[in-house]
């Protein structure tokens, strides 16, 4: 299977201790191999934000023909429960900053979607196929309800507020945009995030150790799943 792992930040590729440079780049930035037994891999960093992940993974698409993403890296906790280094996969992916604003309060609506008229699920939904394939082989790990927007959270009350609304458990800023690109094309997305902070709880930057230990928690993650995905995507996910 061809597979592209993408990051935003070269902080959450460091921890891949087998990828081999390219010579390649996409968007002007670096693009790696990690040698599979099983799989062609590519990893890329897409940069920051939404367009960023868009962009790269459309490239990743067009020009690697990638047949899955596989989003790796970090993200603030939303549920005060979880602790740091925890991993999960995305089963629903929602972009909490597209939709209306009335009065000072934006109602959400599906990413792409013209938002007015009455309201719908606004995830992207992993496929059951994944969703069945990991919680089998890969028990340990857990299903969430990621949240994605072009801004840093660091704002608790806007947490809080996310969390009961979505009753969501992380908060990034790149994995549902990269499920709407892909989704063009009909490329399924699987986020793997690894806590590195509660959201907004000490506002400015995330602590170095922090964020090196929880990308290295998404990668070694990474690496278990591309071992239990069988050689072809089509023997995976759900018939429609």
């Amino acid at each position: 299977m061809r597979i592209g792992i993408l990051a935003a930040i070269s902080e959450e590729v460091r921890p891949f201790d087998g990828r081999k440079d390219s010579g390649l780049e996409l968007a002007g930035r670096p693009l790696y191999y990690i040698p599979h037994p099983i799989h062609h891999v590519i990893l890329a960093i897409g940069g920051l934000g939404k367009v960023n992940s868009a962009v790269m993974s459309v490239l990743m698409i067009r020009e690697q023909a990638v047949e899955l993403i596989i989003v790796s890296g970090i993200a603030g906790a939303l549920d005060p429960r979880l602790h740091q280094e925890q991993v999960f996969f995305g089963e629903r992916l929602i972009q909490h900053d597209y939709g209306s604003m009335l009065d000072g309060e934006i109602s959400v609506y599906p990413a792409g979607s013209v938002p007015l008229g009455s309201r719908k699920d606004p995830a992207f939904r992993l496929d059951p196929g994944i969703s069945c394939l990991l919680r089998s082989k890969l028990p340990e790990l857990k299903p969430a309800t990621i949240l994605s927007g072009d801004v840093f959270l660091q704002c608790r009350k806007t947490r809080e507020r996310l969390q009961q609304e979505f009753k969501a458990q992380l908060v990034d800023m790149e994995s549902a945009a990269t499920a709407q690109a892909a989704d063009l094309f009909r490329v399924p997305v699987l986020a793997v995030r690894a806590v590195s902070d509660l959201a907004g709880e000490k506002p400015g930057r995330i602590p170095p150790r922090q964020m090196k230990n929880a990308a290295k928690a998404s990668a070694r993650t990474v690496m278990k799943i591309l071992d239990v995905f069988p050689p072809e995507i089509t023997s995976v996910l759900q018939k429609k």
